[in-house]
């Protein structure tokens, strides 16, 4: 038995040392690892809002064994891209302080397998795809395209902003492959909301991004600009939510639930703008995730369910 200066603990009655091994938290199970590797939150993020808009493209009930599958394809292939784009970053990571405690950072998991895992991830979610409708195969390639090319790079977050359309046009063209007013408002909403989440995160962190080595826009910017492009795409975001319950045929519980949530943003950018500070930019990225964009897609759904029943 080998000797661990750091874990070995010497009984000197018999002259024998004994190892203690540290036993891993539940977080730290290889299972579980695996698991982490996949983003689990922006994962579950972006199959929410696959789930939302497969239910409004159905009309609120859409066949429930192609619903299924719709969802878990989403859920596979958001997960599946989001590990490769742990595996591209993982050096970068390794350097923030946000970000070192990840799997791969960390060591809880070797860069290889993390690659395999995520391939095979993907490459089940595109053959499911391709199954669920051509259309719907060909969003979910581009949108995984999109997602590991040109990392952390001025390009990454436009290309995010395709990437983060593939649940959005997986769901609709499984469901409903006809392009139509809703679903051009849709893609066009998180095609801009992703910048406005992002770009808030990063400026909040900005000293944690410098240190990394990344320095690029809004990095290499001033808050003030920031700040003036967030107020600007948030209320050309809250536009389209109105502009689709007037062309999407959406009815006044929606317009409720988009009207409260698109002040809440308004307010969100403008408290950037007046404070100038890392502490508003981290309030309004968390805003844009679940209470404005989680709440905007249940408002959708619901409206949808209320007129179905009506």
């Amino acid at each position: 038995m080998g000797v661990s200066p750091s874990r070995g603990t010497m009984n000197s009655s018999q002259g024998v040392t004994s190892i203690s091994t540290p036993r891993l938290t539940w977080k730290e199970h290889p299972a579980i690892c695996y698991l982490r590797v996949l983003k689990l939150r922006e994962t579950a993020l972006l199959t929410f809002i696959g789930i939302c808009t497969a239910l409004v493209a159905g009309g609120g009930n859409p066949p429930l064994g192609l619903f299924l599958l719709t969802t878990l394809t989403i859920m596979i292939g958001s997960g599946g891209a989001n590990g490769l784009t742990n595996y591209l970053d993982r050096h970068v990571d390794g350097r923030m302080k946000r970000t070192q405690r990840r799997m791969l950072p960390a060591g809880l998991i070797k860069p290889r397998r993390a690659l395999l895992w995520a391939l095979s991830l993907v490459v089940v979610a595109l053959c499911m795809a391709f199954f669920l409708h051509l259309y719907a195969f060909l969003a979910a390639l581009t949108g995984v395209i999109a997602a590991v090319v040109a990392r952390k790079t001025w390009a990454t977050h436009f290309l995010g902003s395709v990437s983060s359309v593939g649940p959005i046009l997986v769901a609709w063209f499984a469901i409903n492959p006809v392009i139509d007013a809703t679903v051009i408002l849709l893609t066009l909403i998180i095609m801009l909301w992703v910048p406005v989440h992002v770009w808030n995160l990063m400026i909040a962190y900005r000293n944690d991004y410098l240190s990394a080595g990344v320095n690029m826009f809004p990095l290499d910017k001033s808050m003030r600009l920031t700040s003036q492009i967030s107020m600007v795409l948030s209320s050309i975001i809250v536009g389209l939510s109105f502009a689709l319950w007037a062309l999407g045929g959406f009815g006044l519980l929606y317009l409720t639930i988009a009207g409260i949530v698109g002040v809440l943003m308004l307010y969100g950018s403008y408290r950037i703008f007046r404070e100038d500070s890392g502490a508003a930019s981290l309030r309004l990225f968390r805003l844009s995730a679940y209470p404005f964009l989680g709440l905007t897609f249940i408002g959708l759904v619901a409206d949808t369910w209320v007129r179905m029943l009506l």
